[in-house]
């Protein structure tokens, strides 16, 4: 076992592992892309000016640009006409909220070219402030009452469309079934199709009723988002009727929102990645294992689901074991999240998923077994072969 009890993670690329400084920096890899007769170096030092003051070099005092401006600690080739830089700014410039570290980290450089965010090694102070996940993986394995140390099921209601009865059913058939959790697709809302309370209220109603039918822990997680009162109501109501997790779209929502509600709701957050893959340019962004395997974990996300290698979303293997790695590595005191991978998973093919993620993640089935003759049948197929091969 590894330190904090976990067992070493397989399937990454160890460059892209998460770091901790202890000296009260964040230091920031980029990777960059040149225009023509443009300098590596002048390319670093205006994303360190840029970043931080917002000002040309030569118009910035000599004390901030020794406290206040990112330092520019390394630039190196790094084949195929790239390079890679790193920068390191006071961590005190996060300013305790987690929109000021995404616009440090990757703020006004995100409106230029040839800039792509590829790893970050956290200040030890600043990860201590940081609350993370309420649950993470062993939390989420208590929740759906389960024993082994196997990956968790998840099935999709959906689609968006269906009313409320539907969705209903659907949801008891896959609780009656031994799905673990059974999370509302991400595009329902608070549709006319299906309204809010209305859906909340007889989902959870129907997977209480096959657990106490087939004596399982099966959990509903329903959509969630909205801001505010809205926010706030939507919560109460998901409470108020015996819901213990939610689904989130944080790139939609904000990381504000959804660190407040894992540390005000004790709600189990499935995060779901839609709107982040703007992001995920060869060139220009913020890498994915970044993105999805170290800040949702940070803002609180106890599973995040990702695109799986060999879906319909183009993720090769070395970036799906990337993610996972940084989800579940050693990071400060934060829980480990638990890696979610979905988008086309083959139920057929989940020998060699297993391989690729292994046993402390949450397989995300949606289509492959709704769409079924007998989708009951088809996930309870999909629940034996899961258990079977880690149990």
């Amino acid at each position: 076992m590894a330190a904090g009890g976990r067992e070493p993670v397989s399937g990454s690329d160890s460059r892209r592992a998460p770091s901790v400084a202890a000296d009260g920096r964040l230091r920031v890899t980029y990777s960059l892309t040149l225009d023509a007769g443009e300098s590596p170096e002048a390319k670093a030092r205006g994303i360190a000016f840029e970043q931080t003051v917002e000002l040309p070099e030569g118009r910035v005092p000599a004390d901030l640009v020794n406290e206040v401006v990112g330092r520019v600690e390394s630039v190196e080739a790094a084949g195929d006409g790239k390079w890679q830089t790193r920068i390191s700014y006071s961590a005190d410039l996060a300013g305790g909220n987690f929109s000021q570290l995404m616009n440090l980290l990757y703020g006004n450089i995100s409106l230029l070219s040839g800039i792509r965010l590829v790893a970050v090694g956290w200040p030890a102070d600043l990860l201590a402030a940081i609350a993370g996940p309420t649950h993470g993986v062993q939390g989420l394995r208590s929740l759906c009452g389960v024993q082994e140390r196997r990956p968790l099921t998840c099935a999709v209601a959906k689609p968006l469309g269906l009313s409320p009865r539907q969705l209903a059913e659907l949801a008891g058939e896959m609780a009656r079934a031994g799905v673990d959790i059974i999370k509302d697709d991400h595009s329902l809302a608070d549709q006319p199709a299906a309204p809010f309370r209305e859906r909340i209220t007889m989902c959870q109603a129907a997977v209480e009723e096959a657990n106490r039918a087939e004596g399982t822990s099966a959990r509903y997680f329903p959509s969630l988002g909205g801001g505010g009162r809205m926010l706030r109501e939507r919560v109460g109501h998901l409470q108020e009727v015996g819901c213990r997790g939610a689904v989130v779209m944080p790139f939609h929502s904000g990381l504000d929102t959804v660190a407040g509600l894992a540390y005000e709701s004790e709600l189990a957050l499935l995060a779901h990645p839609s709107g982040s893959g703007v992001l995920f340019g060869a060139e220009h962004g913020v890498a994915p294992e970044v993105y999805l395997g170290q800040v949702l974990r940070l803002a609180g996300c106890d599973a995040v689901i990702y695109p799986h290698a060999g879906g319909r979303f183009r993720m090769d293997e070395s970036t799906a074991g990337a993610i996972r790695s940084n989800l579940l590595a050693e990071l400060g005191t934060l829980r480990p999240s638990a890696p979610a991978p979905g988008g086309s998973i083959d139920p057929a093919r989940l020998q060699g998923w297993f391989r690729l993620y292994g046993p402390d993640s949450v397989f995300v089935v949606g289509s492959s077994v709704i769409r079924a003759e007998d989708p009951r049948r088809a996930a309870e197929k999909w629940v034996a072969t899961v258990r079977s091969a880690f149990v």
